[in-house]
C-alpha cells in the first residue's frame, strides 16, 4: 500500500480554550499514540488530511508523518493510521483527528473491503447476488495491508454461497474470523406478482411488503399462528 505523507506540529497547549483558538486559526488538533509510547498533542492542517481521504485513501491508509515545532526531536517522525476523525454534523469540517502508530515489522489486524469479481452462473439465469459482508478481517504487516480482496463468484448457481473460510489466506495476509459467515451467495429471483406488489409499494399505493422469492417456505408466517 502506497504511503501519504502529512506535516503535523507538536502542540503544547491544550483543553477546550487551546481547541477552538486551533481551529479559528486554520487548523485542527490531533493527538498521536501507540503501543509503549507517550501520547502527543499535535496540529494540523486539515486541508492537507481531506487530500489525503479524498485521494481514494481509506482507513487502512499508511501516513507518514513529518513532524514539526518546538519539541520535535522528542519524537522522530511515525508512520500512523488514522484511528478515528471527528466531523462537524453540518458543515461536514474535520473538528479532530487521532493518529495510531504502527511499527513496520510488526503485524497488525485490519478490516478490509471485499469485491466480487466475474459474473455468478445463477444471475445468468435469473437469480440475485447478494453480499452480506463487505468487509473481512485480517493480519499483515502494515506495508502489506491490501486495499481491498478479491472475491470469484463466478462458479456460483442459485442457491450457492461463498463463506469466508472459501477465501484462500496468501504468505502475506492472514484471513481470520470468529464464525464462517457468508460474503456472497446467489438467492431465487423475486416472484413477478410480488415484484408488482413491490412496485405498487413503492408508488404509494399500498404498504411495504416483504419480497417472496419463488418457492420460498412460509415457515415464518406458520410459526407465528402456533
Amino acid at each position: 500500500m502506497q504511503q501519504k505523507e502529512l506535516e503535523v506540529t507538536l502542540r503544547t497547549e491544550k483543553g477546550k480554550g487551546a481547541a477552538h483558538r486551533i481551529r479559528r486559526e486554520g487548523r485542527i488538533p490531533a493527538v498521536l499514540y501507540g503501543h509503549g509510547m507517550e501520547t502527543y498533542s499535535l496540529t494540523l492542517n486539515p486541508k492537507d488530511l481531506e487530500k489525503i481521504l479524498t485521494s481514494g485513501a481509506r482507513e487502512n491508509t499508511l501516513i507518514g508523518l513529518k513532524i514539526t515545532g518546538v519539541g520535535k526531536e522528542k519524537i522522530r517522525n511515525r508512520v500512523v493510521m488514522l484511528k478515528d476523525l471527528q466531523v462537524h454534523p453540518v458543515r461536514r469540517s474535520y473538528l479532530h483527528a487521532d493518529f495510531y502508530a504502527v511499527a513496520m515489522d510488526e503485524k497488525i489486524e485490519v478490516e478490509v473491503p471485499i469485491h466480487l469479481t466475474g459474473k455468478a452462473e445463477g444471475v445468468k439465469t435469473g437469480g440475485i447476488l447478494e453480499q452480506p459482508r463487505r468487509e473481512v478481517r485480517i493480519r499483515c504487516l502494515p506495508s502489506d495491508i491490501p486495499e481491498f480482496i478479491d472475491v470469484d463468484v463466478s462458479g456460483l448457481n442459485i442457491g450457492d454461497s461463498l463463506h469466508v473460510q472459501d477465501i484462500l489466506s496468501s504468505a502475506k495476509c492472514e484471513i481470520i474470523a470468529e464464525t464462517n459467515f457468508t460474503v456472497a451467495s446467489v438467492i431465487p429471483p423475486i416472484s413477478e406478482a410480488k415484484y408488482e406488489e413491490i412496485v405498487a409499494a413503492v408508488e404509494g399505493e399500498r404498504e411495504v411488503v416483504q419480497p417472496e422469492r419463488i418457492g420460498e417456505k412460509k415457515e415464518e408466517a406458520e410459526e407465528t399462528k402456533e
